[in-house]
């Protein structure tokens, strides 16, 4: 089973304070066919050195706490500039503006690696921004 990761869910699993975090890392832990966009990489670098937490750490931990849970435990997407261009396309279709865009790009790269299930924290906007992926987003918060 494809078990695909958004940035909310990744935070959720590294921040203790989190919302959500035991039943994210829980998931997070037990995935064995794990993906994640390249994007989430800069963002959850973004949130943990400046972002909304409220902890700023140390850009060198930050950096450290990303690669060892997500670029070493995941396999990346990365979207190539076609497909970005697509996915601009589908934020206008569905009226996604200013940051949502993000929300856009993740769920085409979970298109992209034919995920089963989709975990975020968000997932009011995925269902919006993506109708047909519905029936994969995980059920509540972060749950499988």
């Amino acid at each position: 089973m494809r078990d695909f990761f958004d940035s909310s869910t990744l935070l959720a699993a590294m921040i203790e304070d989190e919302p959500g975090h035991e039943t994210a890392l829980a998931v997070l832990s037990a995935t064995r066919d794990g993906y994640a966009s390249t994007h989430s990489l800069a963002e959850c670098f973004a949130t943990l050195t400046g972002g909304r937490i409220t902890v700023r750490l140390n850009p060198s931990i930050a950096a450290e706490m990303v690669d060892a849970n997500v670029g070493q435990r995941l396999t990346l997407v990365s979207l190539t500039p076609t497909e970005h261009a697509a996915a601009l396309q589908t934020a206008a279709s569905v009226g996604a503006r200013g940051g949502a865009i993000y929300d856009v790009l993740l769920l085409a790269a979970a298109r992209k690696c034919r995920a089963d299930r989709i975990h975020t924290l968000n997932d009011r906007h995925f269902a919006a921004f993506a109708p047909d992926l519905r029936d994969r987003l995980s059920p509540g918060r972060t749950t499988s």
